[in-house]
């Protein structure tokens, strides 16, 4: 699949096409019901932003979404699970700022495409070109589920040092993002 020619990325609109989406899985079915059911709530609600993959047929924007991210501000607990060695005096809180991926699925049909990894740097892109710089942001996080840690892991997430979020089935995992802008 090829950006702009197979598909496009935008914010989602309540007239897109969401009943299709497949998550193929029982455990994904939370994914589906956000979806379908608040993401535009949300975001109409100043909550999070949701970015929807569209597939295009014949060139067009016709709403048929095969993929979404969902966005929103957050924290970073570092207290005993993260240190700043560029800031020390940042350390004394017990968290940062972040910015979260809430939320990203797949349609079951078209994993494979590299549609996750697009979303992932689209994450990166928003948060280090429109949140960091208006606002300063540190992180950008996710709450990971069992299966998806492996990816999120490629994608250049570590998990939060503590017992608890290691032995946790859901954990959080984050990029320092001004170790990845100065590297």
């Amino acid at each position: 699949m090829e950006f702009g020619s197979d598909y496009i990325v935008r914010p989602i609109q309540s007239t897109d096409s969401l009943i299709p989406f497949k998550t193929g899985s029982q455990e994904f079915q939370p994914l589906k019901a956000f979806l379908r059911n608040q993401a535009i709530e949300f975001q109409l609600a100043m909550v999070a932003q949701t970015y929807v993959c569209i597939l295009l047929e014949d060139g067009e924007d016709k709403g048929k979404v095969i993929g979404y991210l969902t966005l929103t501000c957050s924290e970073l607990d570092i207290k005993n699970g993260y240190e700043l060695s560029d800031c020390p005096y940042a350390n004394q809180y017990d968290s940062l700022p972040a910015v979260k991926i809430a939320r990203l699925a797949i349609d079951a049909r078209y994993r494979g495409n590299k549609l996750g990894k697009m979303f992932v740097a689209l994450a990166l892109d928003v948060t280090t070109q429109d949140i960091y710089p208006t606002v300063g942001c540190r992180f950008l996080i996710t709450d990971a589920k069992a299966n998806a840690v492996a990816f999120y892991k490629t994608e250049g997430f570590s998990e939060l040092n503590t017992v608890k979020n290691l032995t946790s089935p859901n954990p959080v995992m984050f990029i320092d993002l001004f170790k990845t802008l100065n590297e």
